[in-house]
Parts: structure tokens; C-alpha cells; sequence
């Protein structure tokens, strides 16, 4: 199978979105059998693993002060450019085209998008898919995507599923730029740049948990202004 998806521009990414449609769909099949009591329990479960995914990235970031100038000046940057609203229009927006009355579609794709597009992993595997036409990271990532993917979608139903626009966009950009961004990032960056991810996705759990109402979306900027501080830093 990974020789069949080297072959294909973007292979990784395009594995990637298919894992994340099959495990999506498996969550909706199995989701309605699934009593509201015990759906609540599960999700408390995987909201609890997403925050241990935060942290175990967290604890790989190398400069602690550039991570943490890069969250807030993200945030503000967010903030003033109206990144969560436009992500929650767009869910809005696909909710309404497929009309559907899942009142948790737009917080599905929201959350899900940021979970699988956030994250070192995604750069480092859209690079190397780019410039050495190996699939394998994403491919690996695909199949940890397709299994969040199922469980995110049985709790907040099609909308999960609907992340995948973002994610073909996102590493596809990444894999098709990936000689000018590989020269540029250095084992630091990527160290950084997995610690402010494993930060947000830190927030995607305690949000899910209701325990935070996290503007995830809005710091997303911090991704790009942690480069930048790294290289100061280091």
C-alpha cells in the first residue's frame, strides 16, 4: 500500500483524509447504538487521552519563552483577524448546504480540525511526502486520525468528518511547498512547533471535558510566529 500512495501527488495527505472519512464514518454507524450515558462516559475518556497527547508534545518544546510569546501574540493576531469565527461560520456554513440538525456539527469539525491538522507531525510528514515521496509518517498518521476520528464522530456526528477540507488543504500546501519550508525549519523549530501544538491540542481536551472554553482556533498564528522566536532564542 505504500508504494501505491508514493506514486500519488500527495499521497500522504490524500491516505490521510480517507483514513479520516473510513474512521468518521465507523463512528456514525456504531454512535446511534451507543446509549447517551455511555456516550458521555467515552467521551470523558477521549478528552482525557487528548489532553495526555498534549502534554507528552508539550514536554518534546526546546525554548519554554518563545512558545509562550508565540501563544499570545498568536492569540491576539487571532483574535484581531477573526480566525475561530470564520472556522465556526465555515462549519455553519457546511451544516446548512447538507442540512442536517446535528447541533453539534459546527464543534465537530472545529475540534477535529484543529486535533488533525495541529501538530508537528503533520509539517514533518507533508515535507517529507513532498521532497522524498514517502507517504509513510502521514500514512501513520492517518491510521492514529482514522481511530480520534471514530470516536470524535460518534460523539459529535458528521461534522468530524467534514475536517478533512481543511486537512487536504493544509498538508497538501505543506507537501507541495515542502523545498522551500525544509531549508528553512530547523530540529528546534520542529521541537517548538510540536510544544505550542501539543498546547492547543491540551485545550481541545479540556474543551471537550467542558471543563474550558477554549478560543482554540485564534491561536492557531502562534504555529508561524514560533518559528520566529525560535530562531531568536536558540
Amino acid at each position: 500500500m505504500l508504494e501505491i500512495f508514493r506514486t500519488i501527488p500527495a499521497g500522504g495527505t490524500i491516505f490521510n483524509c480517507l483514513a479520516v472519512i473510513i474512521g468518521s464514518s465507523i463512528g456514525l454507524m456504531a454512535g446511534r447504538f451507543i446509549p447517551e450515558r455511555m456516550r458521555g462516559t467515552i467521551f470523558n475518556c477521549l478528552g482525557l487521552f487528548t489532553i495526555y497527547v498534549g502534554v507528552n508534545m508539550m514536554l518534546g518544546m526546546k525554548h519554554s519563552i518563545a512558545v509562550l510569546l508565540a501563544l499570545v501574540l498568536g492569540a491576539v493576531t487571532g483574535e484581531l483577524l477573526g480566525i475561530e469565527t470564520w472556522l465556526n461560520t465555515l462549519g455553519d456554513k457546511l451544516k446548512a448546504s447538507l442540512h442536517t440538525s446535528n447541533g453539534k456539527f459546527t464543534e465537530g469539525f472545529v475540534s477535529a480540525t484543529l486535533l488533525f491538522c495541529v501538530g508537528s507531525m503533520a509539517i514533518i510528514g507533508a515535507i517529507e511526502d513532498g521532497l522524498r515521496h514517502n507517504p509513510e509518517i502521514l500514512m501513520t498518521k492517518g491510521i492514529m486520525d482514522c481511530i480520534a476520528g471514530s470516536m470524535l464522530a460518534g460523539s459529535f456526528g458528521v461534522g468530524v468528518m467534514f475536517s478533512v477540507v481543511p486537512m487536504l488543504i493544509y498538508q497538501g500546501a505543506i507537501t507541495l511547498g515542502a523545498s522551500w519550508i525544509e531549508a528553512f525549519i530547523t530540529a528546534d523549530m520542529y521541537a517548538d512547533i510540536s510544544g505550542i501544538g501539543g498546547l492547543m491540542i491540551l485545550g481541545i481536551g479540556l474543551n471537550m471535558m467542558k471543563i474550558t472554553r477554549l478560543r482554540l482556533g485564534d491561536m492557531l498564528p502562534g504555529l508561524v510566529y514560533v518559528v520566529f522566536f525560535t530562531m531568536l532564542f536558540a
